[in-house]
């Protein structure tokens, strides 16, 4: 990372801020200056738009970040991914299926991105680390702290296995109920697609869903059979319904949807990393 430049990236974020509007420049100049320290303390880098390492998917979204914050591998952040998201009341089926679909994921070289919450998410990034995969977690905060705190060790992991660690808010910004909303956009922006595993009627799964068919990606959502009475199961009929999700029972209709990832990441910039692999991989979710 370079200070000067990451200096200008942020002081320009920091001027533009909505709640920001009037403050000179120079105290948005001294501000930043405490941003880019405390970056360098921490080991974060700074990714400004025109930067290189700003992932080209998240650059077409209607309202990318002007400005990044990556702890970890940032070259995960180029790497083809899919988010894997989904309710943080998750039932055993969810976990499980999760951890399964990141495994593949991972086994296929592609990324598996999520939020770090508990449940789902969690259930995605482990099953991709487990796999010896790269995980991306966005968050909603500033990356000096991990919330849920609980999942701190998870967020250590990420980082030590070559993943990343991403936020577009500076060290020392708490969390905030209305940027967990907003920070689905960037998940899905990164990405070519999202899978939902499990979602009721409401909840952040259903906020990433819309950005995700709002940014024209990959919209796909695990449906469980007829008999099964799981509650988390309204959320993919809905998303069916009034999203076009494209529904998903098997591990082969999951590997029919990747195998047409390439010219989608083509259309994105990514395709020279989200290669489909040949793997054996078990056929059928375990519902």
């Amino acid at each position: 990372m370079r200070s000067a430049r990451g200096r200008d990236v942020v002081a320009h974020a920091v001027s533009i801020r909505p709640e920001l509007e009037g403050v000179p420049l120079t105290e948005a100049q001294h501000r930043a200056e405490a941003v880019v320290r405390s970056c360098e303390r921490d080991d974060i880098a700074i990714i400004g738009y025109c930067d290189p390492d700003y992932p080209e998917p998240l650059r077409r979204i209607p309202d990318p970040p002007a400005v990044l914050y990556a702890r970890g591998n940032v070259g995960a952040l180029r790497q083809c991914g899919l988010a894997v998201v989904g309710t943080r009341r998750a039932s055993p089926s969810g976990v499980r299926i999760a951890g399964a679909i990141a495994s593949h994921l991972a086994e296929r070289r592609i990324a598996v991105v999520s939020g770090l919450a508990l449940g789902i998410d969690r259930a995605a990034h482990q099953g991709a680390l487990d796999a010896g995969g790269i995980t991306v977690a966005v968050l909603a905060h500033g990356l000096d702290t991990v919330s849920p705190r609980s999942h701190a060790y998870l967020a250590d992991d990420i980082v030590c296995h070559d993943g990343a660690l991403l936020s577009e808010h500076p060290p020392g910004t708490p969390p905030r109920p209305a940027e967990f909303v907003r920070r689905n956009r960037i998940q899905s922006g990164i990405s070519v697609g999202s899978v939902v595993v499990e979602s009721g009627q409401t909840g952040g799964s259903i906020h990433q869903a819309r950005f995700t068919a709002r940014q024209e990606r990959l919209l796909l959502t695990v449906l469980k059979s007829a008999q099964s009475d799981d509650l988390n199961q309204a959320g993919a009929h809905r998303l069916v319904s009034e999203l076009g999700a494209i529904p998903i029972r098997t591990m082969t209709d999951l590997d029919a949807q990747l195998d047409g990832i390439v010219p989608l990441a083509e259309r994105v910039g990514a395709a020279d990393l989200c290669e489909p692999q040949q793997v054996a991989v078990q056929s059928r979710f375990e519902l």
